[in-house]
Protein backbone atom coordinates (compact mmCIF):
# COMPACT_ATOMS: atom_id res chain seq x y z
CA UNK A 1 0.00 0.00 0.00
CA UNK A 2 1.40 3.38 -1.06
CA UNK A 3 1.89 5.83 1.80
CA UNK A 4 -0.30 8.94 1.70
CA UNK A 5 -0.04 12.14 3.70
CA UNK A 6 -2.91 13.35 5.86
CA UNK A 7 -3.74 15.99 3.21
CA UNK A 8 -3.85 13.33 0.50
CA UNK A 9 -6.12 11.12 2.59
CA UNK A 10 -8.53 14.03 3.04
CA UNK A 11 -9.08 14.16 -0.74
CA UNK A 12 -11.55 11.26 -0.59
CA UNK A 13 -15.27 11.71 -0.11
CA UNK A 14 -18.50 10.42 -1.52
CA UNK A 15 -22.21 9.97 -1.14
CA UNK A 16 -24.80 7.31 -0.47
CA UNK A 17 -26.83 5.87 -3.33
CA UNK A 18 -29.58 3.26 -3.47
CA UNK A 19 -28.24 0.22 -1.60
CA UNK A 20 -24.71 1.47 -2.06
CA UNK A 21 -21.98 4.06 -1.71
CA UNK A 22 -20.00 6.16 -4.18
CA UNK A 23 -16.45 7.20 -3.26
CA UNK A 24 -14.65 9.91 -5.21
CA UNK A 25 -10.88 10.26 -5.18
CA UNK A 26 -8.44 12.59 -6.91
CA UNK A 27 -8.80 11.07 -10.37
CA UNK A 28 -11.25 8.16 -10.10
CA UNK A 29 -14.71 7.38 -8.79
CA UNK A 30 -16.00 4.01 -7.61
CA UNK A 31 -19.56 3.02 -6.79
CA UNK A 32 -20.49 -0.19 -4.99
CA UNK A 33 -24.05 -1.52 -4.73
CA UNK A 34 -25.50 -4.46 -2.88
CA UNK A 35 -27.50 -6.71 -5.20
CA UNK A 36 -30.54 -8.75 -4.27
CA UNK A 37 -28.47 -11.94 -4.11
CA UNK A 38 -26.31 -10.36 -1.40
CA UNK A 39 -23.24 -9.72 -3.55
CA UNK A 40 -21.68 -6.34 -4.39
CA UNK A 41 -21.37 -4.90 -7.88
CA UNK A 42 -18.82 -2.23 -8.72
CA UNK A 43 -18.77 0.64 -11.18
CA UNK A 44 -15.60 2.49 -12.23
CA UNK A 45 -15.54 6.11 -13.46
CA UNK A 46 -12.93 8.78 -14.02
CA UNK A 47 -13.26 12.10 -12.22
CA UNK A 48 -13.22 14.25 -15.35
CA UNK A 49 -15.31 17.16 -14.15
CA UNK A 50 -15.00 20.86 -14.94
CA UNK A 51 -12.33 21.52 -12.32
CA UNK A 52 -10.06 18.88 -13.87
CA UNK A 53 -10.57 20.05 -17.44
CA UNK A 54 -10.13 23.77 -16.78
CA UNK A 55 -7.34 24.68 -14.38
CA UNK A 56 -8.59 28.24 -13.88
CA UNK A 57 -11.69 26.77 -12.23
CA UNK A 58 -9.44 25.42 -9.46
CA UNK A 59 -8.84 28.93 -8.09
CA UNK A 60 -10.01 29.40 -4.51
CA UNK A 61 -13.55 30.80 -4.14
CA UNK A 62 -14.20 30.07 -7.82
CA UNK A 63 -13.85 26.27 -7.64
CA UNK A 64 -16.78 25.84 -5.25
CA UNK A 65 -19.53 26.31 -7.83
CA UNK A 66 -18.08 24.06 -10.58
CA UNK A 67 -17.20 21.46 -7.93
CA UNK A 68 -20.84 21.56 -6.82
CA UNK A 69 -22.02 21.06 -10.41
CA UNK A 70 -19.60 18.15 -10.84
CA UNK A 71 -20.82 16.53 -7.63
CA UNK A 72 -24.45 16.90 -8.63
CA UNK A 73 -23.87 15.48 -12.12
CA UNK A 74 -21.81 12.49 -10.96
CA UNK A 75 -24.12 11.94 -8.00
CA UNK A 76 -27.12 11.81 -10.30
CA UNK A 77 -25.44 9.37 -12.70
CA UNK A 78 -24.37 7.01 -9.93
CA UNK A 79 -27.78 7.29 -8.28
CA UNK A 80 -29.50 6.27 -11.52
CA UNK A 81 -27.03 3.40 -11.97
CA UNK A 82 -27.68 2.18 -8.43
CA UNK A 83 -31.42 2.29 -9.10
CA UNK A 84 -30.89 0.06 -12.15
CA UNK A 85 -28.94 -2.43 -10.02
CA UNK A 86 -31.69 -2.44 -7.40
CA UNK A 87 -34.28 -3.14 -10.11
CA UNK A 88 -32.25 -5.85 -11.83
CA UNK A 89 -34.44 -8.77 -12.78
CA UNK A 90 -37.59 -6.65 -12.69
CA UNK A 91 -39.40 -4.99 -15.56
CA UNK A 92 -37.92 -1.54 -16.07
CA UNK A 93 -39.19 1.49 -17.89
CA UNK A 94 -37.44 3.28 -20.71
CA UNK A 95 -33.96 4.59 -19.89
CA UNK A 96 -33.53 8.36 -19.71
CA UNK A 97 -31.63 9.98 -22.56
CA UNK A 98 -28.69 12.32 -21.78
CA UNK A 99 -30.94 15.29 -22.59
CA UNK A 100 -33.60 14.03 -20.19
CA UNK A 101 -30.98 13.49 -17.50
CA UNK A 102 -29.73 17.07 -18.01
CA UNK A 103 -33.20 18.55 -17.68
CA UNK A 104 -33.88 16.37 -14.65
CA UNK A 105 -30.78 17.73 -12.90
CA UNK A 106 -31.64 21.28 -14.00
CA UNK A 107 -35.18 20.95 -12.65
CA UNK A 108 -33.88 19.61 -9.33
CA UNK A 109 -31.50 22.57 -9.00
CA UNK A 110 -34.21 25.09 -9.92
CA UNK A 111 -36.55 23.49 -7.38
CA UNK A 112 -33.87 23.60 -4.64
CA UNK A 113 -32.98 27.23 -5.41
CA UNK A 114 -36.64 28.18 -5.46
CA UNK A 115 -37.45 26.52 -2.12
CA UNK A 116 -34.29 27.23 -0.14
CA UNK A 117 -33.07 30.51 -1.68
CA UNK A 118 -35.92 32.49 -3.21
CA UNK A 119 -38.90 31.42 -1.06
CA UNK A 120 -37.40 32.54 2.29
CA UNK A 121 -36.52 36.02 1.03
CA UNK A 122 -39.99 36.39 -0.50
CA UNK A 123 -41.66 35.33 2.77
CA UNK A 124 -39.59 37.76 4.85
CA UNK A 125 -40.44 40.47 2.34
CA UNK A 126 -44.15 39.84 2.85
CA UNK A 127 -43.70 39.93 6.61
CA UNK A 128 -42.33 43.44 6.21
CA UNK A 129 -45.92 44.67 5.90
CA UNK A 130 -46.58 43.57 9.51
CA UNK A 131 -43.12 43.69 11.13
CA UNK A 132 -41.85 47.29 11.41
CA UNK A 133 -38.23 46.20 11.88
CA UNK A 134 -38.27 44.49 8.49
CA UNK A 135 -39.96 47.43 6.81
CA UNK A 136 -37.33 49.86 8.16
CA UNK A 137 -34.54 47.74 6.67
CA UNK A 138 -34.99 49.39 3.28
CA UNK A 139 -36.56 52.36 1.57
CA UNK A 140 -38.68 51.97 -1.57
CA UNK A 141 -38.28 55.67 -2.37
CA UNK A 142 -34.61 55.14 -3.25
CA UNK A 143 -33.48 54.25 -6.72
CA UNK A 144 -32.51 50.60 -7.08
CA UNK A 145 -28.74 50.88 -6.63
CA UNK A 146 -29.14 52.89 -3.42
CA UNK A 147 -31.05 49.98 -1.90
CA UNK A 148 -27.88 47.88 -2.12
CA UNK A 149 -26.10 50.11 0.40
CA UNK A 150 -25.74 48.14 3.67
CA UNK A 151 -27.39 49.40 6.86
CA UNK A 152 -27.57 48.10 10.43
CA UNK A 153 -31.30 47.60 9.99
CA UNK A 154 -30.60 45.04 7.24
CA UNK A 155 -28.96 42.57 9.64
CA UNK A 156 -32.20 41.38 11.29
CA UNK A 157 -34.17 40.42 8.14
CA UNK A 158 -31.11 38.72 6.67
CA UNK A 159 -30.65 36.73 9.88
CA UNK A 160 -34.33 35.71 10.00
CA UNK A 161 -34.13 34.73 6.32
CA UNK A 162 -31.19 32.42 7.08
CA UNK A 163 -33.04 30.84 10.02
CA UNK A 164 -36.09 30.26 7.82
CA UNK A 165 -33.87 28.51 5.24
CA UNK A 166 -32.51 26.22 7.94
CA UNK A 167 -36.00 25.41 9.23
CA UNK A 168 -37.16 24.60 5.69
CA UNK A 169 -34.18 22.29 5.23
CA UNK A 170 -34.83 20.49 8.52
CA UNK A 171 -38.54 20.13 7.67
CA UNK A 172 -37.65 18.71 4.25
CA UNK A 173 -35.23 16.19 5.78
CA UNK A 174 -37.81 15.26 8.40
CA UNK A 175 -40.45 14.56 5.74
CA UNK A 176 -38.28 12.42 3.47
CA UNK A 177 -36.78 10.54 6.45
CA UNK A 178 -40.19 8.97 7.05
CA UNK A 179 -39.63 6.86 3.93
CA UNK A 180 -38.00 3.48 4.82
CA UNK A 181 -35.90 3.49 1.63
CA UNK A 182 -34.58 6.97 2.44
CA UNK A 183 -33.68 5.78 5.95
CA UNK A 184 -31.61 2.99 4.39
CA UNK A 185 -29.84 5.58 2.23
CA UNK A 186 -29.12 7.57 5.41
CA UNK A 187 -27.57 4.41 6.90
CA UNK A 188 -25.34 4.02 3.82
CA UNK A 189 -24.48 7.71 4.28
CA UNK A 190 -23.30 6.84 7.78
CA UNK A 191 -21.31 3.90 6.43
CA UNK A 192 -19.57 6.16 3.92
CA UNK A 193 -18.58 8.56 6.70
CA UNK A 194 -17.25 5.76 8.91
CA UNK A 195 -15.06 4.44 6.09
CA UNK A 196 -13.74 7.90 5.14
CA UNK A 197 -13.09 8.78 8.79
CA UNK A 198 -11.30 5.48 9.29
CA UNK A 199 -9.19 5.89 6.17
CA UNK A 200 -8.19 9.44 7.12
CA UNK A 201 -7.13 8.13 10.55
CA UNK A 202 -5.01 5.37 8.96
CA UNK A 203 -7.22 2.47 10.07
CA UNK A 204 -7.32 -0.87 8.27
CA UNK A 205 -9.96 -1.13 5.57
CA UNK A 206 -12.02 -3.73 7.38
CA UNK A 207 -15.46 -3.72 8.97
CA UNK A 208 -14.07 -4.37 12.46
CA UNK A 209 -11.57 -1.51 12.12
CA UNK A 210 -13.90 1.24 10.84
CA UNK A 211 -17.08 0.28 12.72
CA UNK A 212 -16.06 2.33 15.77
CA UNK A 213 -15.50 5.54 13.79
CA UNK A 214 -18.05 8.33 13.76
CA UNK A 215 -20.85 8.51 11.23
CA UNK A 216 -20.38 12.30 11.31
CA UNK A 217 -17.81 14.01 9.05
CA UNK A 218 -16.88 17.71 8.81
CA UNK A 219 -16.72 17.69 4.99
CA UNK A 220 -20.22 16.30 4.58
CA UNK A 221 -22.60 17.93 2.12
CA UNK A 222 -25.04 18.50 4.99
CA UNK A 223 -22.45 20.69 6.73
CA UNK A 224 -21.84 22.44 3.41
CA UNK A 225 -25.55 23.32 3.15
CA UNK A 226 -25.52 24.72 6.68
CA UNK A 227 -22.43 26.82 5.94
CA UNK A 228 -24.05 28.24 2.80
CA UNK A 229 -26.87 29.52 5.01
CA UNK A 230 -24.42 31.09 7.48
CA UNK A 231 -22.22 32.60 4.76
CA UNK A 232 -25.33 33.80 2.93
CA UNK A 233 -26.50 35.77 5.97
CA UNK A 234 -23.12 37.51 6.25
CA UNK A 235 -22.68 38.27 2.55
CA UNK A 236 -26.27 39.39 2.02
CA UNK A 237 -25.97 41.79 4.95
CA UNK A 238 -23.34 43.69 2.97
CA UNK A 239 -25.86 44.57 0.26
CA UNK A 240 -28.57 45.78 2.58
CA UNK A 241 -32.18 44.63 2.33
CA UNK A 242 -33.60 45.84 -1.01
CA UNK A 243 -37.33 46.56 -0.68
CA UNK A 244 -37.89 45.89 -4.36
CA UNK A 245 -38.61 42.14 -4.32
CA UNK A 246 -37.21 41.62 -7.82
CA UNK A 247 -33.93 43.26 -6.78
CA UNK A 248 -33.65 41.15 -3.62
CA UNK A 249 -34.32 37.92 -5.52
CA UNK A 250 -31.84 38.89 -8.23
CA UNK A 251 -29.18 39.68 -5.62
CA UNK A 252 -29.60 36.20 -4.08
CA UNK A 253 -29.11 34.54 -7.45
CA UNK A 254 -26.13 36.69 -8.46
CA UNK A 255 -24.37 36.13 -5.13
CA UNK A 256 -25.07 32.39 -5.05
CA UNK A 257 -21.68 31.43 -6.64
CA UNK A 258 -19.83 33.61 -4.10
CA UNK A 259 -21.81 32.14 -1.21
CA UNK A 260 -21.26 28.56 -2.41
CA UNK A 261 -17.58 29.22 -3.17
CA UNK A 262 -16.92 30.65 0.29
CA UNK A 263 -18.75 27.79 2.02
CA UNK A 264 -16.76 25.30 -0.06
CA UNK A 265 -13.46 26.81 1.09
CA UNK A 266 -14.59 26.67 4.72
CA UNK A 267 -15.54 23.01 4.33
CA UNK A 268 -12.07 22.25 2.92
CA UNK A 269 -10.44 24.08 5.82
CA UNK A 270 -12.60 22.25 8.36
CA UNK A 271 -11.39 18.93 6.99
CA UNK A 272 -7.73 19.93 7.18
CA UNK A 273 -7.81 21.73 10.54
CA UNK A 274 -10.09 19.54 12.61
CA UNK A 275 -8.26 20.44 15.81
CA UNK A 276 -8.85 24.18 15.39
CA UNK A 277 -11.33 25.47 17.97
CA UNK A 278 -12.51 28.15 15.56
CA UNK A 279 -13.27 25.65 12.78
CA UNK A 280 -14.94 23.23 15.20
CA UNK A 281 -17.19 25.99 16.51
CA UNK A 282 -18.06 27.09 12.97
CA UNK A 283 -19.07 23.63 11.72
CA UNK A 284 -20.57 22.31 14.97
CA UNK A 285 -24.22 23.10 14.04
CA UNK A 286 -23.67 21.40 10.67
CA UNK A 287 -22.34 18.33 12.44
CA UNK A 288 -25.47 18.22 14.57
CA UNK A 289 -27.57 18.45 11.41
CA UNK A 290 -25.86 15.30 10.14
CA UNK A 291 -27.60 13.30 12.85
CA UNK A 292 -30.71 13.82 10.73
CA UNK A 293 -29.12 12.74 7.44
CA UNK A 294 -27.10 9.76 8.67
CA UNK A 295 -27.91 6.61 10.64
CA UNK A 296 -25.84 3.89 12.25
CA UNK A 297 -25.17 1.36 9.48
CA UNK A 298 -25.21 -2.41 9.58
CA UNK A 299 -21.94 -4.29 9.01
CA UNK A 300 -23.17 -5.30 5.55
CA UNK A 301 -23.59 -1.62 4.64
CA UNK A 302 -20.11 -0.80 5.91
CA UNK A 303 -18.87 -3.69 3.75
CA UNK A 304 -20.32 -1.96 0.67
CA UNK A 305 -18.67 1.35 1.55
CA UNK A 306 -15.35 -0.44 2.05
CA UNK A 307 -15.66 -2.12 -1.35
CA UNK A 308 -16.09 1.31 -2.94
CA UNK A 309 -13.13 2.79 -1.07
CA UNK A 310 -10.84 -0.16 -1.89
CA UNK A 311 -11.79 0.06 -5.55
CA UNK A 312 -11.05 3.77 -5.94
CA UNK A 313 -7.73 3.31 -4.09
CA UNK A 314 -6.83 0.46 -6.44
CA UNK A 315 -7.77 2.53 -9.50
CA UNK A 316 -5.53 5.35 -8.28
CA UNK A 317 -2.61 3.03 -7.52
CA UNK A 318 -2.71 3.49 -3.76
CA UNK A 319 -3.62 -0.18 -3.25
CA UNK A 320 -2.47 -3.07 -5.47
CA UNK A 321 -5.09 -4.34 -7.90
CA UNK A 322 -7.11 -7.27 -6.61
CA UNK A 323 -7.40 -10.44 -8.63
CA UNK A 324 -11.19 -10.17 -8.84
CA UNK A 325 -12.91 -9.08 -12.05
CA UNK A 326 -14.31 -5.57 -11.31
CA UNK A 327 -17.50 -6.50 -13.19
CA UNK A 328 -18.09 -9.62 -11.10
CA UNK A 329 -20.22 -9.35 -7.95
CA UNK A 330 -18.08 -9.76 -4.82
CA UNK A 331 -18.40 -10.06 -1.02
CA UNK A 332 -21.56 -12.18 -0.69
CA UNK A 333 -23.54 -12.09 2.55
CA UNK A 334 -26.25 -14.24 4.07
CA UNK A 335 -29.58 -13.46 2.40
CA UNK A 336 -31.69 -16.07 4.14
CA UNK A 337 -33.78 -13.37 5.81
CA UNK A 338 -36.63 -11.91 3.79
CA UNK A 339 -35.96 -8.79 1.73
CA UNK A 340 -39.00 -7.05 3.19
CA UNK A 341 -37.66 -7.39 6.74
CA UNK A 342 -34.27 -6.00 5.64
CA UNK A 343 -35.91 -2.87 4.26
CA UNK A 344 -37.82 -2.00 7.43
Amino acid sequence: MAEQSAAARSAYGGQAVIEGVMIRGKSHIATACRLKDGSIRLRHDEADGLTRRYRWLQVAFIRGTPALFDSLAMGYRTLMWSADQAMEGEEQGQQLTPAQQFFSIAFSMIFAIGIFVLLPTAVIGLLGHWVPAFHRAGNTSMIWWQQLIPTWNAILPNLVEGVLRLLLLMAYIGVIARNPEVRRIFAYHGAEHKVVNGYEAGADLSVDAVRAYSRIHPRCGTSFLFLTFVVGVIIHAFIGWPQFIWLRLASRLVLLPLVAGTAYELIRLSGRFRDSRLMRALIFPGLLLQYLTTAEPEDAQIDVALASMRTVLEDEGVLPKSAEDPLTPILPIDTSESTEDALL
